[in-house]
């Protein structure tokens, strides 16, 4: 599909609007607002698109729901051992447990909490298994946007290889050089500072940081690096409120990444 930067951004705030929506739901409206948020998925084609990409679920789904109901909280539904098992299986679950109008809170829910309270029951179900397939494609998008750069005007054509993002930007070649050689010892060792500075972070920063670690990581010892995917990296890191040593140390990684954003 083709969009720009600022489409991308819309998109992104639409489907955090309709994930907050689903990760709050009250218990007895949750198979309603899981419609609602299946069918926005299937509604925006990028998003969809990169689902199918992941392949098909080969699992028999009848008896996938009932082994997990039947069991009364003994038992909660498997995942995959790869992202795009992951992807395509809790998507599958999810999809039929809305064609089927499970009740989800008093079945397949059950095990994935303690709790004898059924808002806790879909706490847990959200948490341990609806969030899997929203963090994957949260990823997605942030990796799409950061391939585009940040230019608003330009028109980019998105498809998906492989679970990856092909970007090409609509009637344009965009070229780039770097001649910068990168001391690799000393890139690692700025990584670990921002890790041990990073450790007592809640869990959803942890996984900010190490998504921009990867990235940073990936892009630094590249020929030709992405200027704008160290550039967005870079400046979630800088938004995240840390310690003083967090602080510090992700100065120092900006200081040694910058000349090759120049």
């Amino acid at each position: 599909m083709k969009l720009n930067k600022k489409e991308l951004r819309k998109l992104q705030y639409d489907f955090n609007s309709i994930c907050n929506r689903l990760l709050q739901a009250d218990y007895q409206d949750y198979p309603e607002v899981l419609g609602k948020f299946l069918k926005f998925l299937n509604n925006a084609p990028i998003i969809l698109d990169y689902i199918k990409d992941c392949g098909v679920c080969d699992w028999v789904m009848e008896e996938t729901i009932q082994s997990v109901q039947m069991a009364y909280g003994r038992k909660i539904f498997g995942t995959g051992e790869t992202d795009e098992e992951e992807v395509r299986n809790v998507y599958a679950v999810l999809s039929y447990l809305v064609e089927t109008n499970n009740s989800i809170y008093h079945g397949v829910a059950m095990g994935y909490s303690s709790s004898g309270k059924y808002q806790d029951k879909i706490k847990g179900f959200n948490e341990r298994f609806v969030m899997i397939l929203i963090r994957h494609i949260e990823r997605y998008l942030t990796k799409v946007g950061i391939d585009m750069g940040i230019d608003d005007r330009v028109i980019y054509n998105v498809t998906v290889d492989n679970g990856q993002a092909i970007i090409a930007a609509d009637n344009a070649t965009v070229t780039a050089t770097n001649n910068v050689s990168v001391d690799r010892d000393e890139l690692k060792r700025l990584i670990t500072d921002i890790q041990s500075t990073a450790q007592n972070f809640c869990e959803e920063d942890k996984q900010t940081v190490s998504e921009c670690i990867e990235v940073i990581k990936n892009e630094a010892v590249e020929n030709k690096p992405k200027k704008g995917m160290l550039k967005t990296a870079l400046s979630t890191l800088t938004a995240l409120k840390g310690t003083a040593e967090f602080v510090a140390a992700v100065m120092a990684l900006i200081q040694f990444v910058e000349p090759l954003i120049h």
